[in-house]
């Protein structure tokens, strides 16, 4: 008999009936050999085996039962699994946004890692368990919440600055303070955001905005490195010149679309020894007072970063006399005295009820800012705007923002203040496309708890946000902040993404062929 190798399997050429020559694969083992062998006995002529005289077949074992998948997973994670009824698990599933607060995973685990989470990738490929991925749990449309398991990135907060190169290592489990903390230490600064327990994956890989914005450009502008795992389990290692697509497309490119970031690397500067913070409210003639404060500020120079504030009010306390209050927060590398030179038109217009303004070392100065970020129920929508408010825009916002129905919380339309080196860098020189506008507008608005048993109440005060949202687009907003993620965009990969979405496409197909990193907005 002639056979002839066939990988694992052995090609057996018998004869059928009819003396055709059938080709049967067969596993090559000892049984397979033994009856191989009383075959071509047979067939030289000796006589068959009689048969009582046959071998007995050995009793065939009963099938192993199956393996629970929470167990293997609690084996590759070595005690990072927590599972719903272990102590700690309800405060570790809560999201920031309260309004996900019921999107409760099947298990919890901490990395530790990027093999650990090649390896909690592979056993969620396995068992087909749906997942998300977990820094700060920020996410305004709950995109860091699961049913399935949430890879929280936590333990993976190690922060490293080496003096020789001016470059901070910050692990994708880290939130704000700890990082402020850190850079303090060392004298540093870069752009970095104002609540405490965002965490720096989040930020950084949507471009990340901040007072320092204007000067030092977007927080992803800073980043010189990362390491990564993709969908294959691989740990990659990024830059300008290690895999300069993947690096390209984390610069601004979104969180959860290309993998699981575990580090970063950032360019930082020297911290300022004395900066100008300020926290001031107007509340008289504040429609003529929001004129020419975008006036003043939109000419100042890059040193200064700031944010206003426009508040909804209730009719019914707007009938009272109550106007809108217009509250300016932000800071000026610079004295007090050119500060409050530059504020001087608005002053002219109405003095503030309230002012606070301090010169500070710098790091005394984000305490001063800081925004603590507590647990809400809250909604953002954003557009990016290429001039000033116009003074029909703010004509049109006064109407809504005195028509604001009211919730236990509250709404407004708030303005970040863009430009400066942001525009700097070309549209496609990274993944953050927007790269032309001066202001990134935002309509907010959030509720109490006892709200959330009156349905009505939310319907309201979203539909009030709609109607303010689409009178920014209609004054030439255009584009949305993937920081701000908005479940009701639509068109929503263009407008995060413009003109850099067909190479984001590609670079997602190349590393995650099988879209196994898919969210309801992933690219």
């Amino acid at each position: 008999m002639g056979k002839r190798r066939w990988g694992r399997f052995a090609e057996v050429r018998i004869r059928a009936t009819g003396g055709d020559l059938m080709n049967v694969p067969t596993r090559l083992n000892r049984r397979s050999l033994l009856i191989g062998t009383a075959a071509s006995a047979a067939l030289a002529g000796f006589a068959p085996l009689r048969a009582q005289e046959a071998p007995t077949p050995a009793p065939v074992p009963p099938p192993s039962p199956p393996v629970d998948r929470w167990q293997a997973l609690a084996r590759i994670t070595d005690g990072g699994l927590l599972r719903p009824s272990d102590a700690g698990f309800a405060s570790e599933a809560l999201p920031n946004n309260l309004r996900f607060r019921h999107v409760r995973p099947e298990g919890i685990v901490r990395c530790r890692t990027p093999q650990m989470v090649g390896e909690v990738l592979s056993w969620c490929q396995d068992y087909e368990v749906p997942f998300a991925v977990r820094g700060g749990g920020h996410s305004y449309a709950g995109f860091s919440t699961t049913h399935g398991l949430l890879i929280d990135m936590a333990a993976m907060n190690a922060i490293a600055y080496d003096p020789a190169t001016g470059r901070a290592k910050v692990g994708a489990g880290a939130i704000n303070q700890p990082i402020y903390d850190a850079l303090r230490q060392s004298g540093r600064m870069m752009t970095h955001g104002r609540c405490p327990t965002v965490g720096v994956a989040g930020f950084v890989l949507g471009g990340g905005i901040g007072f320092n914005m204007r000067r030092l450009g977007l927080a992803s502008d800073m980043l010189v490195g990362a390491e990564i795992v993709t969908a294959d389990g691989r740990v990659r290692t990024l830059s300008a010149t290690e895999e300069p697509d993947l690096f390209w497309a984390t610069r601004g490119g979104g969180g959860g679309n290309f993998g699981v970031s575990t580090s970063f690397t950032f360019d930082t500067v020297p911290a300022d020894r004395q900066v100008t913070a300020f926290r001031i409210v107007w509340r008289q003639n504040t429609r003529k007072v929001a004129g020419a404060l975008f006036a003043a500020l939109d000419d100042a120079p890059v040193t200064l970063g700031t944010r206003i504030s426009l508040a909804g009010v209730t009719p019914t306390l707007h009938a009272g006399g109550r106007q809108v209050a217009i509250t300016l927060l932000g800071q000026f590398a610079g004295d007090r005295e050119a500060f409050e030179k530059l504020l001087q038109p608005v002053m002219a217009v109405a003095a503030p009820e309230f002012a606070d303004i301090r010169e500070m070392p710098y790091w005394e100065a984000q305490n001063f800012l800081m925004e603590p970020g507590a647990p809400a129920w809250y909604r953002e929508r954003s557009a990016f705007l290429d001039t000033a408010p116009s003074e029909t825009f703010l004509e049109k916002a006064f109407h809504h923002l005195v028509r604001w129905p009211g919730t236990g919380a509250h709404g407004d339309l708030f303005f970040f203040q863009t430009g400066g080196r942001i525009n700097e860098v070309a549209p496609a020189a990274s993944a953050f496309v927007h790269r032309g506008s001066r202001w990134l507008a935002v309509a907010g608005v959030s509720w109490s708890e006892h709200d959330t048993v009156r349905p009505e109440i939310v319907r309201a005060a979203k539909k009030w946000q709609d109607e303010i949202y689409h009178d920014v687009v209609q004054a030439g907003g255009h584009g949305a902040f993937i920081n701000f993620p908005d479940a009701s965009l639509a068109e929503w990969r263009a407008r995060y993404y413009g003109a850099n979405l067909p190479r984001l496409a590609a670079i997602k197909a190349t590393v995650d062929p099988g879209n196994l990193f898919n969210f309801p907005q992933a690219i």
